[in-house]
Protein backbone atom coordinates (compact mmCIF):
# COMPACT_ATOMS: atom_id res chain seq x y z
CA UNK A 1 0.00 0.00 0.00
CA UNK A 2 1.07 3.56 -1.04
CA UNK A 3 2.64 5.63 1.87
CA UNK A 4 0.57 8.84 2.40
CA UNK A 5 1.76 12.06 1.31
CA UNK A 6 4.97 13.74 3.25
CA UNK A 7 6.29 10.16 4.43
CA UNK A 8 9.55 9.40 4.96
CA UNK A 9 9.13 5.83 5.57
CA UNK A 10 9.82 4.44 2.65
CA UNK A 11 12.70 6.71 1.54
CA UNK A 12 14.82 6.26 4.87
CA UNK A 13 14.42 2.64 4.64
CA UNK A 14 16.41 2.74 1.35
CA UNK A 15 18.58 5.88 1.22
CA UNK A 16 20.53 7.99 2.91
CA UNK A 17 19.25 11.41 2.96
CA UNK A 18 20.21 13.35 5.56
CA UNK A 19 16.52 13.93 6.94
CA UNK A 20 16.78 10.17 8.05
CA UNK A 21 19.07 11.22 10.66
CA UNK A 22 16.66 13.64 11.90
CA UNK A 23 13.87 10.46 12.33
CA UNK A 24 16.31 8.41 14.16
CA UNK A 25 16.51 11.02 16.57
CA UNK A 26 13.72 11.90 17.39
CA UNK A 27 12.55 8.35 17.70
CA UNK A 28 15.72 7.11 19.64
CA UNK A 29 15.32 9.62 22.03
CA UNK A 30 11.03 9.58 22.09
CA UNK A 31 9.96 8.98 26.06
CA UNK A 32 8.62 5.92 24.25
CA UNK A 33 10.80 5.00 22.32
CA UNK A 34 10.32 3.30 18.80
CA UNK A 35 13.12 0.46 18.92
CA UNK A 36 12.10 -1.68 16.22
CA UNK A 37 11.35 0.92 13.85
CA UNK A 38 14.97 1.59 14.20
CA UNK A 39 16.35 -1.93 14.55
CA UNK A 40 14.22 -4.40 12.78
CA UNK A 41 14.37 -7.69 13.41
CA UNK A 42 13.94 -7.87 9.87
CA UNK A 43 17.12 -5.26 9.02
CA UNK A 44 20.09 -7.81 7.95
CA UNK A 45 22.13 -5.14 9.55
CA UNK A 46 20.30 -5.00 12.84
CA UNK A 47 19.03 -8.42 13.18
CA UNK A 48 21.91 -9.67 15.26
CA UNK A 49 20.76 -7.62 18.07
CA UNK A 50 17.05 -8.91 18.08
CA UNK A 51 15.64 -6.31 19.56
CA UNK A 52 11.85 -6.01 20.13
CA UNK A 53 9.66 -3.52 22.23
CA UNK A 54 10.46 -5.16 25.42
CA UNK A 55 13.73 -3.29 25.15
CA UNK A 56 14.81 -0.24 26.37
CA UNK A 57 17.07 2.79 24.76
CA UNK A 58 19.61 2.48 27.74
CA UNK A 59 19.98 -1.73 26.74
CA UNK A 60 23.68 -2.47 26.22
CA UNK A 61 22.53 -4.23 23.05
CA UNK A 62 20.51 -1.71 21.52
CA UNK A 63 23.63 1.24 22.58
CA UNK A 64 25.57 -1.40 20.54
CA UNK A 65 22.90 -1.01 17.20
CA UNK A 66 22.83 2.39 17.54
CA UNK A 67 26.99 2.72 17.83
CA UNK A 68 26.94 0.85 14.54
CA UNK A 69 24.10 2.28 12.53
CA UNK A 70 24.64 4.15 9.39
CA UNK A 71 22.63 6.97 7.90
CA UNK A 72 18.87 5.83 7.28
CA UNK A 73 16.22 4.18 9.71
CA UNK A 74 15.73 0.36 9.47
CA UNK A 75 17.16 -0.04 6.46
CA UNK A 76 18.02 -3.69 5.35
CA UNK A 77 21.60 -3.55 4.37
CA UNK A 78 24.03 0.14 5.92
CA UNK A 79 27.52 1.61 5.64
CA UNK A 80 27.95 0.96 9.69
CA UNK A 81 29.77 3.73 11.04
CA UNK A 82 33.33 4.94 10.91
CA UNK A 83 35.34 2.67 13.39
CA UNK A 84 32.62 -0.07 13.59
CA UNK A 85 32.75 -3.33 11.92
CA UNK A 86 36.15 -2.34 10.59
CA UNK A 87 34.29 0.09 8.31
CA UNK A 88 35.50 3.17 6.95
CA UNK A 89 32.56 4.80 6.34
CA UNK A 90 31.23 5.45 2.35
CA UNK A 91 34.89 6.20 1.36
CA UNK A 92 33.16 6.38 -2.18
CA UNK A 93 31.12 9.32 -1.31
CA UNK A 94 34.05 11.07 0.84
CA UNK A 95 36.03 11.06 -2.31
CA UNK A 96 33.05 12.27 -4.66
CA UNK A 97 31.89 14.69 -2.45
CA UNK A 98 35.60 16.77 -1.81
CA UNK A 99 36.06 16.49 -5.65
CA UNK A 100 32.70 18.20 -5.88
CA UNK A 101 33.99 21.11 -3.48
CA UNK A 102 36.77 21.62 -5.40
CA UNK A 103 35.41 21.81 -8.77
CA UNK A 104 32.50 23.90 -7.18
CA UNK A 105 35.39 26.32 -6.05
CA UNK A 106 37.03 26.07 -9.67
CA UNK A 107 33.80 27.36 -11.18
CA UNK A 108 32.98 29.68 -9.11
CA UNK A 109 36.21 31.01 -9.28
CA UNK A 110 36.33 31.16 -13.18
CA UNK A 111 32.74 32.71 -13.05
CA UNK A 112 34.30 36.16 -11.32
CA UNK A 113 36.68 36.31 -14.01
CA UNK A 114 34.08 36.95 -16.40
CA UNK A 115 33.72 40.34 -15.95
CA UNK A 116 31.16 41.71 -18.04
CA UNK A 117 29.23 37.63 -18.79
CA UNK A 118 25.52 37.99 -17.70
CA UNK A 119 24.37 36.33 -14.04
CA UNK A 120 28.75 35.59 -13.24
CA UNK A 121 27.41 36.92 -9.10
CA UNK A 122 24.23 34.98 -8.98
CA UNK A 123 26.00 31.96 -10.91
CA UNK A 124 28.95 32.37 -7.99
CA UNK A 125 26.43 32.14 -5.54
CA UNK A 126 25.18 28.96 -7.13
CA UNK A 127 28.53 27.00 -7.05
CA UNK A 128 29.35 28.49 -3.67
CA UNK A 129 26.05 26.92 -2.66
CA UNK A 130 26.80 23.26 -4.37
CA UNK A 131 30.69 23.45 -2.80
CA UNK A 132 28.72 24.14 0.70
CA UNK A 133 26.19 21.07 0.03
CA UNK A 134 28.78 18.56 -0.83
CA UNK A 135 31.35 19.47 1.95
CA UNK A 136 28.08 18.55 4.49
CA UNK A 137 27.48 15.62 2.95
CA UNK A 138 30.34 14.45 3.95
CA UNK A 139 29.77 14.91 7.37
CA UNK A 140 25.61 13.77 7.29
CA UNK A 141 25.49 11.08 4.37
CA UNK A 142 28.75 8.74 4.80
CA UNK A 143 28.37 7.37 8.30
CA UNK A 144 30.86 9.83 9.90
CA UNK A 145 28.91 10.84 12.88
CA UNK A 146 27.37 8.74 15.85
CA UNK A 147 23.58 7.86 14.99
CA UNK A 148 21.27 9.42 17.31
CA UNK A 149 23.72 12.67 18.74
CA UNK A 150 22.50 16.09 18.64
CA UNK A 151 25.75 17.13 16.34
CA UNK A 152 24.33 15.03 13.81
CA UNK A 153 21.29 16.35 13.93
CA UNK A 154 22.14 19.73 13.88
CA UNK A 155 24.88 19.24 10.75
CA UNK A 156 22.10 17.25 8.85
CA UNK A 157 19.05 20.57 9.42
CA UNK A 158 21.71 22.82 8.08
CA UNK A 159 22.59 20.35 5.29
CA UNK A 160 19.10 20.66 4.22
CA UNK A 161 18.74 23.99 4.30
CA UNK A 162 21.49 24.60 2.17
CA UNK A 163 19.90 22.02 -0.15
CA UNK A 164 16.83 24.21 -0.44
CA UNK A 165 18.86 27.16 -0.74
CA UNK A 166 20.56 25.90 -3.60
CA UNK A 167 17.65 24.74 -6.25
CA UNK A 168 16.10 28.16 -5.09
CA UNK A 169 19.18 29.89 -6.46
CA UNK A 170 19.24 27.33 -9.83
CA UNK A 171 16.00 28.72 -10.02
CA UNK A 172 17.25 32.55 -9.00
CA UNK A 173 19.96 32.40 -11.59
CA UNK A 174 17.23 31.29 -14.87
CA UNK A 175 14.78 34.21 -13.22
CA UNK A 176 18.24 36.67 -13.33
CA UNK A 177 18.80 35.51 -16.71
CA UNK A 178 15.61 36.56 -18.04
CA UNK A 179 16.92 40.18 -17.31
CA UNK A 180 14.26 41.86 -15.91
CA UNK A 181 16.47 43.17 -13.56
CA UNK A 182 19.83 43.98 -14.34
CA UNK A 183 22.17 41.23 -13.16
CA UNK A 184 24.85 41.52 -10.02
CA UNK A 185 22.87 45.04 -8.78
CA UNK A 186 20.96 45.49 -5.65
CA UNK A 187 18.10 44.84 -7.50
CA UNK A 188 19.04 41.34 -8.61
CA UNK A 189 21.06 40.49 -5.58
CA UNK A 190 18.86 41.36 -2.67
CA UNK A 191 15.84 39.74 -3.49
CA UNK A 192 17.85 36.78 -4.63
CA UNK A 193 19.81 37.01 -1.18
CA UNK A 194 16.30 37.64 0.99
CA UNK A 195 14.93 34.69 -0.12
CA UNK A 196 18.07 32.42 0.29
CA UNK A 197 17.81 33.16 3.55
CA UNK A 198 14.08 32.57 3.96
CA UNK A 199 14.48 29.30 2.83
CA UNK A 200 17.15 28.50 5.41
CA UNK A 201 15.68 29.67 8.20
CA UNK A 202 12.07 28.30 7.42
CA UNK A 203 14.04 24.64 6.43
CA UNK A 204 16.48 24.76 9.14
CA UNK A 205 13.62 25.42 11.75
CA UNK A 206 11.63 23.09 10.04
CA UNK A 207 14.00 20.15 10.14
CA UNK A 208 15.27 21.00 13.86
CA UNK A 209 11.91 20.95 15.22
CA UNK A 210 11.51 17.49 13.89
CA UNK A 211 14.74 15.98 14.94
CA UNK A 212 14.89 17.69 18.32
CA UNK A 213 11.14 18.08 18.69
CA UNK A 214 11.28 21.60 20.39
CA UNK A 215 7.25 21.50 19.74
CA UNK A 216 4.70 19.25 18.88
CA UNK A 217 3.97 20.75 15.64
CA UNK A 218 5.97 17.65 13.87
CA UNK A 219 6.65 15.69 16.51
CA UNK A 220 5.38 11.90 15.68
CA UNK A 221 2.82 10.39 17.70
CA UNK A 222 0.84 7.91 15.78
CA UNK A 223 1.72 4.54 15.49
CA UNK A 224 0.86 5.09 11.67
CA UNK A 225 3.10 8.32 11.64
CA UNK A 226 6.30 6.90 12.76
CA UNK A 227 5.81 3.70 10.83
CA UNK A 228 5.79 6.12 8.04
CA UNK A 229 7.66 8.67 9.38
CA UNK A 230 5.33 11.36 8.45
CA UNK A 231 6.56 14.87 8.06
CA UNK A 232 4.81 16.43 5.64
CA UNK A 233 6.10 19.98 6.18
CA UNK A 234 10.01 18.45 6.05
CA UNK A 235 8.93 16.47 2.44
CA UNK A 236 7.50 20.14 0.77
CA UNK A 237 10.21 22.13 2.10
CA UNK A 238 13.10 19.33 1.16
CA UNK A 239 11.94 17.09 -1.81
CA UNK A 240 8.68 19.08 -3.00
CA UNK A 241 10.47 22.90 -3.37
CA UNK A 242 13.69 21.72 -4.69
CA UNK A 243 11.90 19.62 -7.68
CA UNK A 244 9.48 22.09 -8.45
CA UNK A 245 12.40 24.61 -8.27
CA UNK A 246 14.46 22.28 -10.78
CA UNK A 247 11.57 22.22 -13.33
CA UNK A 248 11.20 25.97 -13.42
CA UNK A 249 14.79 26.57 -14.14
CA UNK A 250 14.60 24.23 -16.96
CA UNK A 251 11.53 25.88 -18.52
CA UNK A 252 12.88 29.50 -18.32
CA UNK A 253 16.53 28.54 -19.60
CA UNK A 254 14.36 26.96 -22.73
CA UNK A 255 12.22 29.56 -23.10
CA UNK A 256 15.56 32.32 -22.65
CA UNK A 257 17.48 29.99 -25.31
CA UNK A 258 15.28 29.31 -27.78
CA UNK A 259 12.72 31.92 -28.36
CA UNK A 260 14.47 35.14 -27.38
CA UNK A 261 18.18 34.01 -28.28
CA UNK A 262 17.17 31.92 -31.31
CA UNK A 263 19.33 29.66 -30.30
CA UNK A 264 19.80 25.38 -30.56
CA UNK A 265 22.98 24.50 -29.29
CA UNK A 266 22.90 25.78 -25.74
CA UNK A 267 19.00 24.21 -25.36
CA UNK A 268 21.00 20.77 -25.44
CA UNK A 269 23.39 22.04 -22.94
CA UNK A 270 20.87 22.92 -20.50
CA UNK A 271 18.62 20.04 -20.74
CA UNK A 272 21.63 17.94 -20.37
CA UNK A 273 22.14 18.53 -16.80
CA UNK A 274 18.32 18.40 -16.60
CA UNK A 275 18.40 14.72 -17.36
CA UNK A 276 21.60 14.25 -15.39
CA UNK A 277 20.30 15.62 -12.21
CA UNK A 278 17.01 13.12 -12.83
CA UNK A 279 18.93 10.22 -13.75
CA UNK A 280 20.89 10.88 -10.53
CA UNK A 281 17.72 11.20 -8.25
CA UNK A 282 16.34 7.90 -10.19
CA UNK A 283 19.31 6.17 -9.17
CA UNK A 284 19.64 7.15 -5.28
CA UNK A 285 16.56 6.38 -4.69
CA UNK A 286 15.93 2.54 -6.65
CA UNK A 287 19.57 1.62 -6.31
CA UNK A 288 21.17 2.38 -2.84
CA UNK A 289 20.40 -0.69 -1.61
CA UNK A 290 21.22 -3.31 -4.41
CA UNK A 291 24.56 -1.91 -4.23
CA UNK A 292 24.97 -1.67 -0.31
CA UNK A 293 24.20 -5.52 -0.56
CA UNK A 294 26.21 -6.29 -4.04
CA UNK A 295 29.46 -4.31 -2.15
CA UNK A 296 28.44 -5.87 1.51
CA UNK A 297 27.60 -3.09 3.10
CA UNK A 298 30.93 -1.03 1.70
CA UNK A 299 29.13 1.73 -0.92
CA UNK A 300 25.88 2.82 -1.55
CA UNK A 301 24.14 4.66 -4.57
CA UNK A 302 25.15 8.16 -3.06
CA UNK A 303 28.33 8.46 -4.72
CA UNK A 304 26.96 7.91 -8.15
CA UNK A 305 24.77 10.46 -7.64
CA UNK A 306 27.45 13.08 -6.39
CA UNK A 307 29.12 12.06 -9.96
CA UNK A 308 25.61 12.88 -12.32
CA UNK A 309 25.31 16.13 -9.78
CA UNK A 310 29.05 17.06 -10.46
CA UNK A 311 28.98 16.52 -14.49
CA UNK A 312 25.49 18.53 -14.19
CA UNK A 313 26.95 21.26 -12.44
CA UNK A 314 29.44 21.29 -15.33
CA UNK A 315 27.16 21.32 -17.93
CA UNK A 316 24.95 24.26 -16.37
CA UNK A 317 28.76 26.18 -16.65
CA UNK A 318 29.51 25.19 -20.05
CA UNK A 319 25.84 26.26 -21.13
CA UNK A 320 25.97 29.44 -19.26
CA UNK A 321 29.48 30.15 -21.08
CA UNK A 322 28.20 29.43 -24.17
CA UNK A 323 25.18 31.77 -23.84
CA UNK A 324 27.48 34.70 -22.64
CA UNK A 325 30.82 34.50 -24.88
CA UNK A 326 29.51 37.04 -26.96
CA UNK A 327 29.49 39.68 -23.92
CA UNK A 328 33.44 39.21 -23.17
CA UNK A 329 34.79 37.95 -26.24
CA UNK A 330 38.17 36.57 -26.05
CA UNK A 331 39.71 38.19 -22.81
CA UNK A 332 39.23 36.10 -19.50
CA UNK A 333 41.80 38.12 -18.21
CA UNK A 334 44.84 36.08 -18.74
CA UNK A 335 42.54 32.40 -18.05
CA UNK A 336 43.87 31.61 -21.40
Amino acid sequence: MPEPFGSFGWICSHTVLPQCNLFFFQLFENDTPFLTTLFPESSTFFSQYNITGRNSNEDLTVLAAKGEAGTGVGSSCEIARIGQRESSGDIALIVLSALAVLIASLFAFRASRRWAAVGRAELRLLFVAFGVRSALQIVTMTSLLKQGSKGLVVVSAIHIAIIVVFFWLLLGNALIATQVVEDGTAAALAPLSIFSILFFVATLYISLDTGLHWSQAFHLTSTADVENLKGTALFVFSLILPAAFSVLYILIMLYIVIKVLDERKPAILYLAPFAFLVAAQLIFFLTSQPLCNASNGKVNSAFITTFLEIVSMTLIYLAWVNITEDDWGQDEYGMY
